[in-house]
């Protein structure tokens, strides 16, 4: 735009016009380069909140991987896998549990529920023996489950007289037929029990029943009869079952 003459009439009008256009075109210049800044940055934003988002779900995937290799990781509790039960009801209408684990494709059983019930474990693991409370009935359980009635129901005296279990107890509630038995190994268990005297409240003698010939003796060859007020069993060990009678220990050594 050319310089006016200062020898025009109209020389400030045409300067000040001159000045508006010149301001005119420096602000539009300011406000182009504004909105050119201001672009720039738009897209730097947009480039750095992209970037970050790809770093977030980086992370979340990377965190998901984790959770997934560490749940993997995971050790399954053998037990809980292994652990398995038979439940049966005994004929005074007491329902149990005999819990046993899987070991070598093997049935061993490891206890019994509820807890209040008394009951021995073979060595073997594969049997278990236990005494109703009411009935006094003794009870065999084998590896699968199955029950079966080992008590001595009848008593024969030496003059050849019988003695019903049954009847005995409904006349003496507090008679004890049997109670406490262990086992000696997989083919003997010891119990306790009032027989063979019906008329000495504080006398108790051991007894010994053979699984394999169904068979009940008092009468051991290595000890003869064992008998007294307080009966407790020791230690089971390879020699024997240990017994403290009366203060006294004995020795029930195992059948070979």
């Amino acid at each position: 735009m050319p310089k006016p003459s200062i020898f025009s009439n109209n020389y400030d009008k045409q300067m000040k016009k001159r000045r508006r256009i010149i301001i005119m075109i420096i602000v539009a210049i300011v406000i182009v380069l504004g909105i050119i800044v201001s672009g720039a940055f738009k897209k730097l934003s947009s480039r750095n909140k992209s970037s970050n988002k790809e770093n977030i779900n980086k992370n979340v995937e990377t965190n998901e991987s984790k959770k997934v290799d560490d749940t993997k990781k995971v050790i399954p509790n053998k037990e809980q896998n292994n652990n398995k039960n038979y439940t049966v009801k005994l004929s005074n209408g007491t329902e149990i549990k005999l819990l046993y684990n899987i070991v070598n494709n093997e049935k061993e059983y490891i206890k019994v529920e509820p807890k209040d019930i008394k009951y021995t474990i073979s060595p073997s693991k594969k049997y278990i023996c236990l005494v109703e409370k009411e009935t006094q009935k003794m009870i065999l359980f084998d590896t699968n489950g199955n029950q079966k009635d080992i008590t001595k129901n009848e008593y024969v005296s030496s003059s050849g007289q019988s003695f019903i279990k049954d009847n005995i107890l409904k006349s003496n509630s507090n008679y004890i037929w049997c109670e406490n038995p262990i086992f000696l190994n997989d083919d003997n268990i010891i119990y306790v029990s009032q027989l063979p005297w019906f008329n000495k409240a504080d006398i108790k003698y051991v007894w010994k029943y053979t699984i394999s010939s169904n068979n009940h003796v008092n009468n051991f060859d290595s000890v003869g009869e064992i008998l007294g007020k307080d009966i407790q069993y020791g230690n089971l060990t390879q020699d024997g079952l240990k017994i403290t009678v009366d203060g006294v220990e004995k020795n029930l050594t195992i059948p070979k």
